[in-house]
């Protein structure tokens, strides 16, 4: 979808309408949103449920559909399902967490014409003028790629720049978002993630604006890093942390809900042998999903976490099961995420058919179906055993195809994305000197592809070795088959 696609949302909180009473208790109670499910949760549990400090972790019988006796179960649970107005608010409350303590326009010694944009922007922002907010902010950005960006450059690190262009991105997106543009919330979104891609906030408004675009898988996504992030952080505030997750439940519960082609179910995993669980695996969910028996696969390489257990981080690792009611369906999207770099199989030019026509006719049939189960996989896989760059490798092929396609547009907020994903990384997990090299390399590549250059660095080879039907071994130095 395009940047200037429209979205509706829920609540009707981002249509640019005037704050009402219970928008103003919120800034000032936000706890409030969590009170109908927090009373659910004390009734169905028999007890109260505590107010402050963190959480204790779950024991796996106290995970819906996965308690003892039952080895497996089809998570999420509707247990914890919210209604879709309160989770506009949640979303706003969650997205707005951070302005407080985020007011750039006063400090970093901002040169004087960018400290007049940025507090014209803000006013205007209060003002709910958010076309003229979007003016100022984009001015603001203009000023700090000119070298406006403080009176003294001396003074200021490269980090403390890189902040300033976050938060001025981060306020073009919630203005896009409320004037109903979220494609291009999204890719503000994105860029605000490179220059800080830390700051947890910084995913949740990513997710905001994948949900307006009815991405919900790619949205649990975007809510299971920023809380993965707050987590790591050491975030003490129990009503984010319960906010994030919810969210999170909420946007896979999302995307299963409106998903036809395939089912899936999570088994708890811990210390067993991985071949004989995922035997047992598959054969709980012939039992349970009798109509996607067509081909069914257990990811062998994701370590997949669920919302209930985000908190205890790494926590409870699950294995995730697919069923398709398309048996090639299935066994394509299987070939492809199961080697240890992504190679999509079945085409003379890996993921990218050399003929329009053929791109075409093998989006619509098949890739459509493949990218919405991966980008389902990605909602609940923090970390890939295949190795930290495997996302973002799915993802070239994945922009590859859109190249043939002649959708450049799409083309390049994929990469856009791959350039936030590969920025998050090293935040989530220890990268070894081998995978920072890769990382860099495609990072670069990244950018020599918006820009419209040829690059000779990694994904080349990658990209030429597989068209050739080969494992992409060149990161190696191997040869492939």
């Amino acid at each position: 979808m395009g940047p200037g696609h429209g979205g509706q949302v829920w609540g009707g909180s981002w249509a640019g309408a005037s704050p009402t009473a219970l928008d103003v208790e919120l800034e000032q109670r936000p706890e409030r949103l969590l009170e109908p499910w927090q009373e659910r949760q004390e009734a169905k549990e028999g007890k109260a449920r505590p107010r402050s400090g963190r959480k204790k972790a779950r024991s796996r019988g106290d995970v819906p559909g996965a308690g003892a006796g039952s080895g497996a179960g089809p998570l999420p649970s509707a247990a914890l399902r919210i209604p879709l107005p309160r989770l506009g608010q949640i979303e706003e409350q969650l997205i707005r967490a951070d302005e407080a303590a985020a007011e750039f326009d006063r400090g970093l010694g901002a040169a004087a014409a960018l400290r007049a944009a940025l507090r014209e922007g803000s006013a205007r922002c209060r003002q709910r003028d958010f076309a003229a907010a979007a003016a100022k902010f984009c001015t603001a950005l203009e000023l700090c790629s000119e070298g406006f960006a403080t009176e003294d450059p001396l003074k200021s690190s490269p980090d403390d720049i890189s902040r300033l262009a976050s938060w001025i991105e981060s306020k073009l997106v919630i203005c896009y978002l409320k004037l109903g543009q979220p494609g291009l919330a999204l890719h503000h979104s994105h860029r605000s993630i490179i220059e800080n891609p830390s700051h947890f906030c910084n995913h949740v408004r990513q997710a905001a604006c994948f949900r307006c675009l009815h991405r919900y898988s790619e949205a649990a996504r975007s809510a299971m890093v920023a809380q993965c992030l707050y987590v790591l952080a050491e975030g003490a505030v129990l009503d984010t942390s319960d906010l994030l997750q919810l969210y999170w439940q909420a946007m896979i519960q999302e995307a299963l809900s409106g998903e036809i082609s395939f089912s899936v179910l999570y088994t708890p995993f811990e210390k067993e042998d991985k071949a004989d669980k995922i035997k047992e695996a598959n054969k709980t969910f012939a039992e349970k999903h009798p109509d996607y028996v067509q081909h069914i696969f257990t990811d062998p390489h994701g370590i997949h976490l669920l919302p209930e257990k985000a908190e205890s981080h790494p926590g409870q690792q699950y294995l995730l099961t697919l069923g398709f009611r398309n048996k090639e369906i299935g066994k394509t999207l299987e070939k492809f995420v199961t080697q240890k770099l992504p190679v999509f199989p079945g085409q003379k030019i890996t993921f990218s058919p050399s003929m329009e026509e053929e791109a075409e006719t093998f989006w619509q049939s098949t890739g459509k179906r493949i990218m919405a189960a991966m980008a389902f996989m990605g909602s609940t896989k923090i970390k890939d055993e295949r190795g930290p760059c495997a996302w973002a490798i799915e993802q070239f092929h994945h922009a590859s195809l859109l190249s043939h396609l002649q959708t450049g547009e799409q083309q390049a907020q994929v990469m856009a994305q791959v350039m936030a994903e590969l920025a998050t990384v090293p935040y989530l997990q220890r990268v070894s000197r081998e995978d920072d090299k890769l990382l860099q390399s495609l990072m670069a590549d990244a950018v020599d592809i918006l820009a419209g250059r040829a690059g000779e660095r990694v994904w080349t080879k990658i990209h030429k070795v597989t068209g050739k039907g080969r494992r992409a071994a060149c990161c190696s130095g191997t040869k492939g088959p």
